[in-house]
């Protein structure tokens, strides 16, 4: 079963420059759960009941061209983590949270370094 977890805001469009015309909803479905249980267990674990709050309120944006997602990035100062949600579009034109994960530390210092975060 979807369900709603967000939209990708105004203020997400023009930060990434997105060529949206309105506001689209995010979903999460029970195969996206699954994965996410199934390919970042611990992650999951410690951080999937955030997971709305992450997509409505990240600290930085990101866009992957090559999987052609949108990451959605909150930083944890407490645990000093980083934690992304991707959202891709379907076949079916639809936005669905398909994973998230603690990034890793490297990851996150290429980001930095390369200025793929924007901040929200």
């Amino acid at each position: 079963m979807n369900r709603q977890i967000g939209k990708i805001s105004k203020k997400v469009i023009r930060i990434l420059n997105l060529q949206y015309e309105e506001e689209q909803p995010i979903f999460i479905g029970d195969a996206n759960i699954k994965h996410m249980k199934e390919e970042h267990p611990n992650d999951f674990k410690k951080y999937g009941s955030n997971i709305e709050d992450i997509i409505n309120h990240p600290t930085y944006l990101a866009r992957n061209e090559k999987k052609k997602s949108i990451e959605f990035i909150k930083e944890y100062k407490v645990d000093n983590e980083f934690v992304l949600v991707a959202v891709r579009v379907s076949n079916n034109n639809v936005h669905f949270a398909r994973t998230m994960y603690i990034m890793a530390q490297e990851k996150v210092e290429k980001y930095f370094r390369y200025n793929y975060f924007y901040k929200f």
